[in-house]
């Protein structure tokens, strides 16, 4: 059975029904932020999107604010793409989706939903992490404890495809996800802590 959160969310315009280009997906890890969990920084193309640009500037001005959050597919038939819909309620409303193709962001999609949280940072194509530091970006918190048994069916299942493709026999491809999440996990949920 699953364990999906659904949520209803509403769209002001059309625009908001579109899921974001995800430009760059690096990570990191901060002393004093999510207990030093490394948190993926999704730098977004916001060139059709200035209303989120705004948002994230307004963070820096007026403080925290709000996000609520749910996992989708955008397909039932297929869990081949994975959706995530941040609703912004302060300091501005608006809706970012966001549209995940699963063997491409198994990574980035793991380290949400362990660090529950990711970093939204707006930019433009050509941007990298390494060359934005400076650039304004919001932590928004993705609660993912109802999603995660659901999750791991799905990151099973991609990672065991991936060991059957390079060759490996089913029974070996099972034990090859099996240590490839264990030490994946190992590596993703170290933590600087708070010191």
């Amino acid at each position: 059975m699953s364990q999906w959160k659904s949520l209803t969310f509403q769209a002001k315009n059309k625009a908001e029904k579109i899921p974001i280009p995800i430009i760059s997906d690096p990570a990191m890890a901060t002393r004093g932020v999510g207990d030093g969990r490394t948190i993926p920084v999704l730098i977004i193309d916001t060139s059709q999107r200035p209303d989120l640009e705004d948002m994230v500037n307004a963070h820096k001005h007026l403080g925290s604010g709000d996000v609520q959050s749910s996992w989708f597919l955008p397909s039932r038939f297929s869990t081949k793409k994975l959706g995530l819909i941040l609703n912004f309620t302060k300091p501005s409303q608006c809706l970012c989706v966001l549209e995940f193709d699963v063997m491409t962001h198994k990574a980035v999609i793991d380290l949400i939903i362990q660090a529950e949280g990711l970093y939204l940072q707006p930019g433009k194509i050509g941007d990298r992490l390494s060359s934005t530091m400076d650039k304004p970006r919001i932590l928004c918190e993705v609660p993912s404890k109802s999603f995660r048994k659901e999750w791991d069916k799905i990151h099973r299942k991609v990672i065991f495809k991936m060991f059957k493709n390079q060759g490996s026999s089913r029974v070996k491809a099972k034990q090859e996800t099996e240590e490839f999440i264990k030490e994946w996990r190992k590596i993703s949920t170290m933590s600087l802590g708070n010191n």
